[in-house]
């Protein structure tokens, strides 16, 4: 077995400031407010959790919804470290929230970054030709078509700022998006898959300068009534 040590990761004693990633960006896509009807109880959803290998196809409204729930920011408040800390569904090392959501969509060649703190898409005109490779890398370990493709971007400066030895931490930031965006897509009746791919070599090429890196992969789409664990 081959283990790599990711180190132990430390609070730095003195905060590194940090000059967040500057996106090239396109078009800007808001999204509806979510739902505010009736959820299903938070034991149910973790009882009747499946991952999902079938996917039709996800409506605008579906796909604001899931965000709106799982992926939005609730909270911000300023820091010493360059940029704003968040309250999120999901945890975060720090309140730092270093993960990104890139996604695209069945049909369209375009790849669209969620803006968190406004809910809403903001296109990246330069993914099309740069992510081409990896839509083909996703759909050989799982082909579907009507899936949405979410991919996860780690921005390890956001991190790297405040923790030493940080890189483990990104990654169980990474793990605890996925969780919560399972339980999401599950309570909203939504097909959802994780996979095993990182993006890489493809997702760090959207940054020259290597500040962002793949971190992983997953496909949502509407309920589909085949599923399997």
């Amino acid at each position: 077995m081959t283990w790599i040590d990711l180190g132990n990761p430390f609070p730095r004693e003195e905060w590194e400031q940090y000059d967040l990633f500057q996106w090239e960006t396109g078009q800007v896509q808001r999204l509806p407010v979510g739902s505010l009807g009736a959820s299903p109880a938070l034991f149910d959803v973790l009882q009747q959790r499946r991952t999902s290998r079938q996917f039709g196809p996800l409506g605008d409204a579906e796909l604001a919804d899931f965000f709106w729930h799982a992926c939005r920011s609730l909270e911000t408040w300023p820091s010493d470290l360059g940029f704003e800390l968040e309250h999120r569904s999901a945890p975060s090392a720090g309140a730092i929230h270093p993960i990104h959501l890139v996604i695209n969509r069945p049909g369209d060649a375009r790849w669209w970054l969620y803006e968190p703190r406004g809910h809403l898409l903001i296109e990246l005109p330069s993914a099309s030709g740069l992510l081409s490779g990896l839509l083909a890398h996703s759909r050989e370990v799982l082909d579907a078509p009507e899936a949405t493709e979410l991919l996860f971007l780690a921005e390890p400066g956001k991190t790297m700022s405040k923790y030493a030895d940080g890189c483990s931490l990104i990654w169980r930031d990474t793990g605890a998006l996925l969780g919560v965006m399972a339980l999401a897509a599950q309570g909203l009746g939504l097909s959802f898959c994780p996979l095993g791919i990182t993006g890489e070599p493809w997702a760090s090429s959207l940054a020259k300068q290597r500040q962002l890196v793949g971190v992983g992969l997953a496909l949502l789409g509407s309920a589909s009534p085949t599923a399997s664990r």
